[in-house]
């Protein structure tokens, strides 16, 4: 085994590790934390780094590229959005638990991209379909919605004050999903195109 694949696997290692703990923190075992984004977002990171660990193979740079974005959601919408408007965290724990899968697991699964993957492997139409998982998770808390589903965190019918039609009306609901759309379809691009540039080199 060569040096780089020691190092990869370790950090990934540490990666699923990490993933681990934050979701045993910031989850406390309950089922209803399923209903979040964060926890979704997270524990496909830490499923499918644990399957590269075990199978050793298989590793489509398309389908990274989407749990990196999808990762990458999570991260920008908790500290651009959610933190500064509603930072509901006490003690230590929660703290902690909050850093761990906001902003330790998204950093290194971007990371991991820049210094392990092959570059110059993205198609140019994986951006478009990477918006799947968030445009996915938005469609389940629509039907949700529907079925009158409430979110522990929020006591509403929606995980996420942005997105509650019964708050703020379907025109700047449906305003709000397609300006994030845009930004993460923007931000997808960006990944795409660093990463044919840094094929290059």
């Amino acid at each position: 085994m060569s040096q780089h694949l020691k190092i990869k696997n370790a950090y990934r290692l540490f990666l699923v590790i990490i993933g681990t703990i934050g979701l045993m923190v910031n989850t406390q075992f309950q089922a209803s934390s399923l209903l979040y984004y964060t926890t979704l977002s997270n524990l496909l990171c830490l499923l499918y780094f644990a399957y590269l660990l075990i199978v050793k193979k298989g590793e489509k740079a398309n389908f990274k590229g989407a749990v990196t974005l999808a990762i990458t959601v999570t991260m920008l919408i908790y500290w651009c959005i959610l933190a500064p408007y509603s930072f509901n965290v006490h003690g230590f724990t929660e703290y902690f638990g909050a850093l761990m899968v906001h902003l330790f697991v998204p950093l290194m699964v971007i990371l991991d991209w820049v210094f392990f993957d092959e570059k110059g492997r993205f198609s140019k139409k994986a951006p478009i379909f990477w918006l799947a998982i968030p445009l996915t998770y938005y469609a389940f808390t629509v039907i949700a919605a529907t079925f009158k589903v409430v979110y522990p965190l929020t006591n509403t019918h929606y995980p996420y004050y942005f997105i509650d039609s019964n708050m703020y009306g379907w025109p700047t609901v449906f305003r709000n999903v397609i300006v994030l759309t845009l930004f993460f379809l923007i931000l997808g691009y960006g990944f795409y195109r660093l990463d044919k540039k840094l094929g290059k080199k």
